[in-house]
């Protein structure tokens, strides 16, 4: 019963070497338990701003929009599209249904024609989904100011300086309709927006959804955009809503917004990598520095180990004091880098930090920490691993000596 309180009065013996160990831990778990917690607040958002500015949670197609080619526009796109956005809008979870066209073609002032992607929305339902997650939208507002006029546009700020537009001009859009003709409208400049990507940002542009069908001669839209109350329903409402539209007798294809976003993949799967090998590289260093320590504070014993085992003390009783050691410094530490880690990422948030916009991007991103307890307990429980684990390995030695020769040790 004695080596736990032994362990415990040991690691105080030496105070500056058992500080300067509990400073490497508290600040390397510290620092990656703030990596790790950067890591999951850009998850987290990047997923939220995808859902909710992007792809919506859920997207409805028609059956053969993945399966077949589409010969002209909109030859895939949906037919019924009302009739399925009062089936969603009748569940509970349901906040918002938006129809969307996406389109090409050709937009001209008159003396310069140049190549766009269009996209054709609903302004109101946009807006509301983007404000589900804060993020408002001067397109949308501008596109909302119109009242619903047909002959409209707003320009990717790269386009609208390509084409030198100003508020009220005029300019005519040229694209393929669902027939396979050509049609041109007029359309009057309403304002430009800011996307994300500089090179998508040359050649973007929005119009509401009837001028879109005008444009194209349709009545159909390419898809909905479903936005739900909380992003963790996607998977479970996915199913519900496919059954559901398939009893009514609609042949759609319904996707998760995870099934669309090849970026977000990406930057969570880079995150992902790189806390991984920040982890391994601070557990290492965290391992060999408590293992020094403890070697130190072993050879300097050696004599007294040689003196506990000649009064009777066994060599496992030995050992036991020293698992006691790590295992009070690991609980030590691994709490000191929780503190640590949660009182610098309060001040980190409370601080405002922006960040530059990482490459492809047009905005920066705040400097911000989303702290799980789950990842805490389990990095500090690996910590209490590593250390104890760290402090038995040099002890083995020297409990393995003959007692003669600990006892001459010099």
């Amino acid at each position: 019963m004695y080596a736990p309180k032994l362990g415990l009065r040991n690691i105080f013996r030496q105070k500056r070497r058992t500080a300067t160990t509990l400073l490497v831990m508290t600040f390397g778990i510290g620092c990656l338990l703030m990596a790790e917690g950067h890591s999951r607040y850009v998850e987290w958002g990047l997923r939220e701003l995808t859902t909710h500015t992007e792809t919506g949670h859920l997207q409805i197609f028609s059956e053969d929009y993945f399966s077949r080619e589409e010969d002209t526009v909109l030859k895939h796109g949906l037919e019924n599209y009302e009739r399925i956005r009062g089936e969603l809008n009748r569940i509970r979870d349901v906040e918002v249904v938006a129809a969307r066209i996406s389109f090409m073609g050709l937009i001209s002032n008159g003396d310069k024609s140049v190549a766009f992607v269009g996209e054709g929305i609903e302004p109101e339902a946009e807006q509301e989904m983007r404000n589900l997650f804060g993020v408002g939208d001067p397109a949308y507002d501008s596109l909302m100011k119109y009242d619903g006029r047909a002959d409209i546009v707003v320009l990717g700020s790269g386009l609208a300086k390509s084409i030198n537009a100003r508020t009220g001009d005029c300019f005519t859009l040229l694209a393929t309709t669902a027939n396979g003709a050509l049609n041109a409208i007029d359309v009057e400049f309403a304002g430009s927006f800011q996307a994300s990507s500089p090179e998508y940002d040359k050649r973007a542009l929005i119009v509401p959804l009837h001028t879109a069908q005008l444009l194209l001669n349709t009545n159909k839209v390419k898809n909905l955009v479903v936005a739900l109350d909380e992003t963790e329903k996607t998977g479970h409402l996915r199913d519900e809503i496919a059954s559901r539209l398939k009893e009514k007798g609609f042949r759609v294809t319904v996707k998760k917004w995870s099934d669309l976003s090849m970026y977000y993949d990406r930057v969570r799967s880079f995150y992902h990598q790189m806390v991984g090998f920040l982890s391994l590289v601070l557990f290492i260093i965290v391992f060999f520095s408590t293992a020094n320590t403890v070697m130190m504070a072993v050879v300097e014993r050696t004599r007294e180990i040689g003196t506990m085992l000649s009064l009777g003390t066994s060599r496992w009783q030995t050992l036991r004091i020293f698992f006691f050691e790590g295992l009070f410094i690991g609980i030590i530490g691994g709490a000191l880098s929780a503190v640590f880690a949660l009182a610098l990422s309060r001040i980190i948030n409370d601080a405002g930090i922006m960040l530059s916009p990482p490459p492809g991007l047009t905005f920066g991103y705040p400097l911000s920490i989303r702290n799980a307890i789950g990842f805490h307990i389990q990095t500090f429980i690996a910590t209490v691993v590593v250390v104890t684990v760290a402090s038995i390995l040099p002890a083995l030695k020297v409990t393995t000596m003959k007692i003669v020769d600990a006892l001459g040790h010099i």
